[in-house]
């Protein structure tokens, strides 16, 4: 079975490349065959999600590829969630219709249904002719499914969750600090993402006289730069901006952290790789009560708290630093575990491969 995979890779890194980059390694793995077509705009300045014409005009050099599609058996389509995120996919998607190719659209987010109860007239014809054509939609857990309510039927929707990169999954416990916290932060740095909040937070916990040091990595969202270094340097003895990471000096950064800090209103926002990546590393995850976030995180991971809550995240990890130790023991190991179990780059990729095999016998079946 050839594959086709029409979304971003890596560079730049986001949840969205980075999972297909897994996808296609483990399915090459399998044997299976992927036919890539890149949708990457890593040259292109600006936010995730913004739009611009400078994107347009790199995205109509990738349809140069469409003849690709000829060789492939399954079209595999991670696009965006907004009206133009998807659009900009239908040359490939009439062209799979017209050829009659199964294709699959995977929502790495949470804001596709959001955006298609916003629009109007011929922009909601067209949004759903061009998802509603699908086999099979993808989710990334069971509080997402309404994302294509309307669009395609519920039993046509499956669930495959994100994951942590092998090299990240733990052996065994590393050796978490348990005399004072050793707060992470591992995201953009955007105001919906609670960067604000976060620091607010921190200066509390200064002003309480808390023992804690933070690191903050991350890109840092098109004009919060200013802004957030004068925060910095506020708290420059308790936090660390260390900028963009990735390989080892993220493992790094999470083996060597206690908790992990992510108050995220964000709303794209749908299972975030980065909570997966501190439980597999052995972090007690304090997180927001939004998107898929509580079909993944309990209380036998952390904590959840309400958005745009800064005296609960306050509340919370004075908490963590009252009983640290109790707690370290309480959820480090079982997060390693659960990530290995639930959460692998296999157990992820071969989901999707399940998908794609069913949505190619069924165009099979159909053509007979």
């Amino acid at each position: 079975m050839n594959i086709g995979l029409i979304g971003p890779l890596p560079d730049p890194v986001n949840g969205c490349s980075l999972a297909n980059k897994v996808f296609v390694k483990h399915a090459n793995q399998s044997g299976l065959k992927v036919i890539e077509i890149n949708t990457s705009v890593e040259h292109i300045h600006g936010n995730q999600g913004e739009f611009s014409w400078k994107k347009v005009l790199h995205f109509i050099s990738v349809y140069f590829q469409l003849l690709k599609i000829l060789d492939m058996d399954v079209v595999y389509i991670t696009p965006g969630q907004t009206f133009f995120g998807v659009f900009k996919y239908s040359p490939f998607i009439l062209l799979s219709i017209f050829l009659k190719k199964p294709y699959v659209i995977h929502v790495h987010g949470n804001y596709l249904g959001t955006q298609y109860s916003l629009l109007k007239g011929y922009k909601k014809k067209i949004f759903k002719f061009l998802l509603s054509k699908a086999t099979f939609g993808i989710v990334l857990s069971k509080s997402l499914i309404d994302n294509f309510k309307g669009i395609l039927p519920i039993e046509n929707v499956y669930i495959v969750e994100n994951f942590a990169e092998d090299f990240l999954i733990e052996n065994n416990p590393p050796s978490k600090e348990i005399k004072k916290l050793k707060i992470l932060w591992l995201s953009n740095l955007m105001k919906e993402k609670g960067i604000f909040d976060f620091l607010d937070a921190l200066e509390q916990l200064k002003e309480k006289n808390i023992d804690f040091e933070a690191k903050i990595a991350g890109k840092i969202e098109v004009g919060l730069e200013d802004t957030l270094a004068i925060r910095f340097e506020q708290l420059n003895r308790f936090v660390d901006y260390v900028g963009t990471v990735h390989g080892e000096s993220k493992k790094n950064l999470l083996k060597d952290a206690n908790v992990f800090v992510f108050p995220t209103y964000y709303s794209m926002e749908g299972q975030p790789i980065s909570i997966i990546e501190a439980m597999a590393t052995g972090n007690i995850v304090v997180s927001t009560n939004h998107a898929g976030i509580p079909d993944i995180v309990s209380n036998s991971n952390g904590y959840l708290i309400p958005t745009k809550n800064v005296e609960m995240m306050v509340e919370t990890l004075e908490k963590i630093s009252n009983q640290l130790e109790t707690d370290v023991l309480r959820f480090s190991a079982h997060n390693i575990e659960y990530a290995r179990q639930n959460f692998s780059e296999k157990v992820f990729a071969n989901k999707i491969i399940d998908v794609l095999k069913h949505a190619s016998h069924q165009a099979e079946s159909h053509s007979n």
